[in-house]
């Protein structure tokens, strides 16, 4: 499964030394990973696909939008894992597409989840924000690897 880190500027994409093929947005330090805009996913990974990819998983990184204390970003329909998730199965179809449903990209915090006032984790909160972001990702063409 090929790890893509998607971010909200659609046209994002920027070669990484280290990491041959990687690309990321906007210019952070040299050992960041891959980042790319939804303008420019197709592009790189049909050639993989055609070479044999069979499987990526999306990452979503905003880097335009104001992030929140619920990571209302994660499952926004016009946000890039939805539209890139669209994008890829009507692109190449052939590709298994799934998503990470973690929230700590999302959050003003940073944290993977939904946190009570005193700062600590909200589990049950957590798992339904989680499910929620997962249910919108499967609506839009993930499935379970």
């Amino acid at each position: 499964m090929y790890p893509i880190f998607i971010v909200d500027k659609p046209d994002a994409e920027e070669d990484i030394a280290s990491l041959p093929l990687q690309k990321r947005y906007p210019s952070p330090p040299k050992s960041l990973t891959n980042r790319w805009g939804v303008n420019k996913i197709v592009g790189f990974l049909r050639p993989l696909v055609a070479k044999g990819l069979r499987s990526v998983i999306l990452f979503g990184v905003p880097v335009v939008k104001k992030k929140d204390s619920v990571g209302k970003l994660a499952d926004d329909p016009e946000g890039p894992v939805i539209q890139t998730i669209k994008l890829l199965k009507k692109e190449l179809p052939e590709l298994l597409v799934a998503a990470d449903v973690c929230l700590c990209e999302y959050t003003d915090h940073g944290h993977c989840g939904l946190l009570n006032e005193d700062g600590t984790i909200n589990n049950s909160a957590s798992v339904a924000r989680i499910a929620e972001v997962a249910v919108h990702y499967a609506k839009a063409g993930t499935r379970p690897p």
